[in-house]
């Protein structure tokens, strides 16, 4: 594995799984700003024209939507084989699955909240990282997107806080199992400023503040089987001047 201080992105093929979601966009447009190619797969082709069209023509051309799933082992094979075969190679994943929820005590949930929340989002996470960490380049990394109440339990919200606790544990455990032949790692993430929320307090990140971390994760060698926590724009700032230090 490459040892140098920082690599470039452009013409690598990343895969982002989430691209079409509110944070999802702002990684899907930081790495085509860098010049990568990007894959962005979905079940809904409305959401894939709806994410092109956000990003406009001038960013969009090295944009490549896949209408399909992620949500089963078997439909994660069927993607990582078929992008292996249209492009030749993945180089880096970054997963933006899943999202916030609350509304309930963890007393209160059904069984169709807790296979929603906790189950379908855990299993895409686990299905896209058993199918595309064996098949990454050997300098390639997968860059898992978490919440902060995987950290930290909110009250009405415990079952998301369950779940981005085992995504963590996950990567964890790649890692130990891995022990350094691929790059994994978290980017643990406070509240998002996106299309969705345009507001809100000013030490928060953007969408394109996240991409900015994301790419940064992807081009730097050194960072690797890391929780990468950032709560605030301060948490960025240090985070990117380590990178490029």
């Amino acid at each position: 594995m490459s040892t140098s201080a920082s690599t470039s992105v452009k013409d690598k093929v990343v895969v982002v799984p989430g691209g079409t979601g509110n944070v999802g966009e702002g990684i899907v447009r930081a790495f085509l700003k860098a010049g990568a190619t990007v894959v962005v797969p979905s079940r809904s082709q409305a959401r894939l024209h709806a994410l092109a069209k956000l990003l406009g023509p001038e960013l969009a051309g090295n944009l490549k939507t896949v209408a399909a799933g992620y949500g089963t082992f078997d439909d994660a094979d069927q993607l990582a084989t078929r992008i292996v075969k249209e492009h030749g190679h993945v180089d880096h994943v970054v997963a933006s699955v899943g999202g916030w929820w609350m509304g309930k005590a963890l007393w209160q949930i059904d069984q169709d909240d807790w296979q929603k929340i906790f189950v379908d989002v855990a299993t895409s996470h686990m299905a896209l990282a058993r199918s595309f960490i064996p098949r990454l380049t050997e300098d390639g990394s997968y860059t898992a997107i978490a919440g902060f109440s995987g950290k930290k339990p909110y009250p009405a919200a415990g079952i998301v806080s369950m779940q981005g606790a085992a995504q963590l544990m996950m990567r964890e455990a790649f890692s130990a199992e891995l022990d350094g032949q691929r790059r994994i790692n978290d980017l643990v993430l406070g509240p998002i400023i996106n299309r969705s929320r345009p507001g809100g307090d000013p030490s928060w990140l953007t969408a394109d503040q996240v991409g900015e971390a994301a790419v940064g994760v992807a081009r730097t060698p050194t960072i690797a089987d890391e929780h990468i926590v950032l709560d605030t724009v301060e948490d960025l700032n240090k985070t990117l001047a380590r990178m490029a230090g």
